[in-house]
């Protein structure tokens, strides 16, 4: 069963097709008007209106088809190439595809054979018997071996069934590692337009409707053609007069078949749907169940998960209703089938154009052609399905990154200054931020940029690090521009500590040599000297693990947003970068807390000689830094010495330090 798609859907309800409000939720698809019984449908009368309530009620997939005048010879190709590197193991799956189907189909040619040997006015003389009647009689003298037979052809099933599982999962292994090398090389740019969550069903359910299209569906697809052609071939061998009904007759079931097929998996898809807005608002409320608690909200959560259930419980009883009918169409049909077969095939052989062998026969091909017609069906969706979800796959794998992982000029320090020169810049789908930003950074000093909020602090880091391009203007490092130097060298030389850090689930050795380009090569005195200079080894030495205690998701489960942070200067510190910059490291902690990440930071530029960087820090680091750049609308407004921006009365520092935006404190550790 597949994984319900986040992807968007039209907004209109699954039962009543009226327009339906954004909600929420943006995969639910339900209104409010109360729902549809399918009595009422069941009730109508006019087969206009039934046609048109059946194509609402299966129109919509959530991941639909591509159809085949839209799929092109090079996406067969490309997906052919996804199993090529398991050609071995799909063509021995074919060949036990091949020894397992032609078994089943030669029995029941045998077992009608064998019932005409129990009739002696229809035996044989000698010299006039068949391979066939001769292969009934020697199964009719060693039953054994028609078990074995039969053992020989489950065992090539079951050995076609183990190489196309898994055949399937490692190309979809394949897909989805090569899809998410090539996530990992997009900029910033590509995920600020894209929706994670997106991205992730695309990796995950995209990737496993692909593999099972070339592995598993390709070969039941292989099967059902192969029993088709097969038992057709030999109910005209058998019986050409008794193919007359049956042409009348398969068609019939063939249509049944489709018709609740594309029926029920509209049902699972609702079923699918349901389940995955029942289990969001679990997922959500429980991950923030301190909040839930908090706010005694405990009884309005269970009545909003209930109705979720509530709407599981809808989709089940019209479930319920159609496959009754579908179950019942199938046995009438079925019966129907039969009846008609058996019914010709009697009168035939009242007539001796037809012995019961051979009757016997026919039902049993007459049944693996319908069943091989269905499964054909199944197959032909199945594959468009997947050459949909590869086109999206592909999308993703084809999308050139704007800025590369490696390549360009590998320099190993800062020796002058770092410039930016008539910097423009806009994030996607956003307004201007910088208009005309030009400013040095001298090497080996402290710079502090500060500024009203939205003024585009954090986005001078952004911009240091290259994780987007300036759209106008050029930043220089040492006369080089940063285009041209190796993205991800240049990462290196700087650490970085952001204002919310993320720290990983693994240990807190792990999370402090993320950033080491060979963590392997990290030595015990390295580590800890970062905790030293982090002011973060005492707290990490009260574990009773110590730089091996496991951290939970994104370090919320044992650790205060002080150690947090404190854990974030270390893993900045472990590489000995060139340059450091500090993104608002304390604005989001308590007092507590902020006093001791401050420390860890005065201790830090005691001293240094690194090139570094404060973004909005309060002003006990402030204050010494070398200089200050203050932005305002775009562009740099002021830049100095603290003293001297002090000494702008009507100046947008002076200002900001009167709103107390910056914070006066200038403790003394």
């Amino acid at each position: 069963m597949l994984p319900v798609s986040i992807l968007g859907a039209p907004l209109h309800c699954i039962k009543c097709g009226i327009l339906n409000l954004p909600t929420s939720s943006t995969a639910r698809t339900f209104c409010s008007i109360p729902r549809h019984t399918v009595l009422n449908v069941v009730r109508i009368r006019t087969p206009k209106f039934l046609r048109k309530e059946l194509k609402r009620l299966y129109s919509t997939d959530k991941r639909p088809a591509l159809k085949f005048r839209d799929a092109s010879w090079d996406q067969f190709k490309r997906i052919a190439r996804l199993a090529f590197p398991y050609k071995r193991r799909i063509g021995l799956g074919l060949l036990f595809l091949g020894m397992g189907s032609s078994v089943f189909l030669c029995t029941p040619h045998i077992l009608g054979k064998l019932i005409d040997e129990f009739d002696e006015s229809k035996k044989k003389k000698p010299g006039e018997e068949d391979t066939a009647l001769k292969a009934a009689r020697f199964f009719k003298e060693n039953p054994w071996a028609l078990v074995l037979v039969l053992i020989a052809g489950a065992g090539a099933i079951a050995g076609r069934s183990y190489c196309m599982h898994t055949a399937g999962q490692l190309i979809i292994n394949d897909l989805r590692t090569n899809v998410f090398g090539r996530l990992l090389q997009h900029d910033m740019a590509f995920f600020d337009k894209n929706r994670v969550g997106e991205i992730v069903s695309r990796l995950s359910s995209d990737a496993l409707v692909v593999g099972q299209a070339v592995s598993t569906n390709l070969s039941d697809g292989l099967r059902s053609l192969f029993t088709i052609c097969g038992s057709a071939g030999l109910m005209i061998y058998t019986s050409p007069a008794l193919c007359a009904p049956v042409t009348i007759v398969i068609p019939i079931i063939v249509g049944t078949f489709y018709v609740f097929g594309k029926i029920q998996r509209k049902f699972t898809l609702q079923m699918q749907e349901a389940v995955a807005g029942a289990n969001s608002v679990a997922t959500e409320r429980l991950s923030n169940i301190k909040t839930v608690r908090i706010l005694a909200a405990e009884k309005r959560e269970l009545e909003a998960y209930k109705e979720k259930i509530n709407q599981i419980w809808e989709i089940c009883k019209r479930e319920g209703v159609f496959k009754g009918i579908m179950f019942g169409s199938f046995q009438l049909t079925g019966y129907l089938a039969i009846t008609s077969v058996l019914f010709y095939g009697t009168h035939l052989i009242s007539r001796g154009l037809l012995t019961y062998g051979e009757l016997s026969s026919f039902c049993l091909y007459a049944a693996l052609c319908v069943g091989g017609l269905s499964s054909l069906s199944t197959f032909y969706n199945e594959l468009m399905k997947g050459l949909g979800a590869s086109q999206r796959l592909f999308q993703l794998a084809d999308e050139k990154p704007t800025i590369p992982l490696t390549g360009g000029i590998k320099i190993n320090d800062i020796v002058r200054e770092i410039r930016f020169e008539g910097v423009a810049f806009s994030y996607p789908e956003r307004d201007q931020i910088f208009n005309d930003v030009s400013f040095k950074i001298p090497a080996g000093k402290i710079t502090a940029i500060v500024g009203p909020s939205g003024s585009g602090k954090s986005t001078v880091a952004h911009l240091l690090l290259r994780l987007y391009n300036p759209t106008q203007g050029r930043i220089l490092v040492d006369d080089h521009d940063l285009k041209e130097l190796d993205p991800s060298h240049w990462r290196r030389m700087i650490g970085t500590v952001p204002q919310e850090p993320v720290l990983f689930s693994t240990t807190i050795w792990d999370n402090i040599c993320y950033g080491a380009e060979n963590p392997h090569l990290i030595t015990n005195a390295q580590v800890q000297q970062a905790g030293v200079q982090s002011n973060s080894y005492e707290f990490i030495k009260t574990f009773p693990k110590g730089f091996q205690t496991v951290i939970g998701e994104s370090g919320h489960s044992m650790l205060s947003g002080g150690q947090k942070q404190r854990i974030a200067i270390a893993r900045a510190l472990i590489t000995d970068p060139k340059m450091l910059i500090l993104d608002e490291a304390t604005s989001a902690l308590d007092a507590t807390s902020e006093y001791l990440v401050r420390k860890a930071l005065n201790r830090l530029l005691e001293n240094n000689k690194k090139t570094v960087i404060i973004i909005a820090h309060r002003l006990s680091t402030i204050k010494h830094a070398d200089q200050i750049v203050v932005l305002d609308r775009g562009s740099v407004a002021e830049l100095g010495t603290f003293d001297e921006l002090m000494g702008i009365k009507d100046g947008i520092f002076h200002k900001l330090v009167e709103k107390q935006a910056i914070g006066w404190r200038d403790d003394k550790f």
